[in-house]
């Protein structure tokens, strides 16, 4: 798969698939516009050889958003200076 970028509620995110012995693949989703200039975000691994389909893939990408979000979650912990791109809420807040 060639890189996907996709906006979860205005977070913009790159995913990149890779292949991981023996043969499995994982998912690398960077966020493009979250903390740390763009150079915050999490990995997907898989326990079969078949690849997300777009929907999987824009799931947890919201999920990782909301839970970002929530109260107690990361951002309010370890990003406390961070916001939701702006004119846009978290896909939990609307």
């Amino acid at each position: 798969m060639d890189d996907l970028e996709l906006s979860i509620g205005g977070e913009l995110f790159r995913i990149s698939e890779r292949n991981q012995p023996p043969g499995r693949l994982s998912y690398h989703f960077a966020w493009l516009n979250g903390p740390d200039q763009g150079t915050y975000g999490f990995n997907v691994g898989l326990s079969q050889p078949s690849p997300m389909s777009r929907e999987e893939l824009m799931a947890e990408a919201r999920g990782f958003v909301e839970a970002f979000y929530e109260p107690g979650g990361i951002g309010e912990e370890d990003f406390p200076d961070h916001k939701p791109a702006p004119g846009d809420r978290p896909p939990s807040a609307g």
